[in-house]
């Protein structure tokens, strides 16, 4: 076995196992104790929306019955340009205190919330999306964690939900249960370096107006740091959302979300100096960077693996070689043909592992070639 194919092996297994592994460890070691008080800030709860007629209203009632004091608590629907209806199903409220905040013309996810947030005067700042459910008291658990001055944006914690029992939304859930470990174990060290979109929380003073290509959930928490100030998870702060149903639609969003942290990532980059911000940097390099460039190895491990197999096959050479042709057959079969039973799981990886991978690899060119646009468009595949 070629020192090529060892190293490859090492590299992958690192950074699916070890790394878990060892943010999970280093977050007992550098373990920061807080006390989290109940407190009751002004809170700006800001909705983002495009053309969400489907979502909007079912998303407004859900965010009325948040508990917390409803003098302290401004819910706004960021609109960027809607053009379906979605404008005046948020009116239909306005006497119930929702308020619509429209943007003209058609300029991004982020730079709506961008001039949202700056025109907002409340202490704290929650994003959500449109197609987010919060728990009752997902705020009061998020800003609890703000009576620690150093904490200076929180993530929530999202469970999918998956009604149609689809193979990709049990990918996706398990998927993301791993994630989920990640994200918990970093918050204890509080250098979560990523929030969860659909709900996260912030000092307004703490925010930092991004470029509109810029993709806000990830970037921000790294502008935070950078800042001085602290990340954490709050696990009891919960939102649910709903897997995607197909690979395609799966792929097109992930596409999506690596190319923004990928762009974001090279916009605060200065984190990922190790002298100034040595666990940020770690998580970065080990939870991102090496998860993005995986694709990369797993292709030269299956050429690597593939020349040595026809031109010096030994045994542990031909059980690696087979095994890989064996995961990615399962894996493309996947893609093509849906069952059910017990055994859909020998599918439904494999195929999740491939729609993952492919998707990190044609971002990383798409971060190489062209400049990520402000704009897109959802549920379209």
């Amino acid at each position: 076995m070629t020192y090529l194919i060892i190293f490859l092996i090492l590299f992958i297994l690192f950074g699916y196992i070890g790394y878990p592994i060892s943010v999970v460890i280093l977050s007992k070691v550098f373990k920061y104790s807080r006390e989290k008080k109940e407190i009751y800030p002004t809170v700006g709860f800001l909705i983002a929306a495009y053309n969400e007629v489907d979502n909007i209203e079912e998303k407004i009632i859900n965010t009325l019955s948040i508990d917390y004091p409803k003098n302290l608590l401004e819910i706004i629907v960021v609109s960027d340009g809607s053009d379906d209806g979605t404008d005046a199903i948020v009116k239909k409220y306005e006497d119930r205190g929702v308020k619509l905040y429209r943007v003209e013309g058609r300029v991004g996810k982020t730079e709506a919330r961008n001039q949202a947030v700056l025109s907002n005067r409340n202490e704290i700042i929650v994003f959500s999306d449109a197609t987010a459910e919060y728990e009752a008291d997902a705020v009061k658990k998020l800003v609890r964690n703000f009576s620690d001055p150093k904490i200076g944006m929180v993530s929530g914690n999202l469970i999918y939900k998956d009604d149609a029992n689809s193979n990709i939304g049990m990918a996706t859930k398990l998927y993301w249960k791993y994630e989920s470990l990640i994200k918990k174990s970093q918050g204890k060290m509080k250098t979560l370096t990523g929030a969860i979109g659909c709900i996260n929380a912030f000092r307004r003073e703490c925010y930092t107006v991004l470029p509109e290509n810029i993709i806000e959930d990830f970037t921000e928490p790294l502008t935070i740091i950078l800042n001085g100030y602290d990340i954490a998870f709050e696990e009891e702060a919960i939102a649910y959302e709903r897997t995607t149903q197909k690979s395609s639609q799966e792929f097109h969003m992930r596409v999506r979300v690596i190319r923004g942290g990928m762009t974001g990532l090279l916009y605060a980059k200065k984190v990922l100096n190790p002298f100034k911000f040595p666990l940020a940097s770690i998580q970065l390099i080990g939870h991102k960077v090496l998860r993005w460039l995986m694709p990369s190895f797993l292709i030269l491990l299956v050429l690597s693996t593939t020349i040595e197999y026809f031109t010096n096959p030994g045994l542990l050479i031909s059980l690696l070689f087979i095994s890989q042709v064996v995961f990615y057959t399962l894996g493309i079969i996947g893609l093509l043909v849906s069952i059910n039973g017990p055994f859909r799981i020998l599918l439904t990886l494999p195929s999740y592992f491939l729609v993952i991978n492919s998707a990190a690899l044609k971002a990383l060119y798409l971060t190489l070639t062209t400049k990520l646009e402000a704009t897109w468009e959802t549920n379209v595949y």
